[in-house]
């Protein structure tokens, strides 16, 4: 519980809770931010788009786009040839950034995960 705590007192404001104390926040602007337990930021760039498996998170970079959020989450992400990549593994803290998707869908099949996982823009905040 004393954890808990610590956690609730370093976030502020409207959060999605990833696994291992790390979550999704919406920057002043209203973008997606990728932050660490003690709050600070991961990435430099905005989340388009993710999903979560296990204790791994995989996305892309950029602003979510404008169709996205007409139709809340519900399109898959299709990136282009400029798109980077990440992926996260919250149990070690390893994060693996600016890849490019063939390497991105390499590595995703590197470490176990399934070949087929579609990543999707985040919900519109609602601050």
């Amino acid at each position: 519980m004393i954890s808990l705590s610590a956690f609730a007192a370093t976030v502020s404001g409207p959060v999605v809770v990833l696994p291992n104390s790390y979550y999704l926040q919406p920057d002043q602007g209203g973008q997606t931010k990728l932050v660490k337990h003690n709050g600070s930021r991961l990435l430099p760039g905005t989340i388009a788009a993710y999903v979560v498996s296990g204790q791994i998170v995989i996305g892309a970079l950029g602003p979510v786009p404008a169709a996205s959020r007409d139709i809340t989450n519900d399109l898959e992400f299709t990136g282009t040839k400029d798109t980077r990549y990440f992926i996260l593994d919250t149990a070690s803290g390893k994060l693996e950034t600016d890849l490019d998707e063939a390497t991105w869908r390499m590595r995703i099949k590197e470490l176990g995960l399934r070949t087929d996982l579609q990543i999707y823009p985040p919900l519109p905040w609602q601050n």
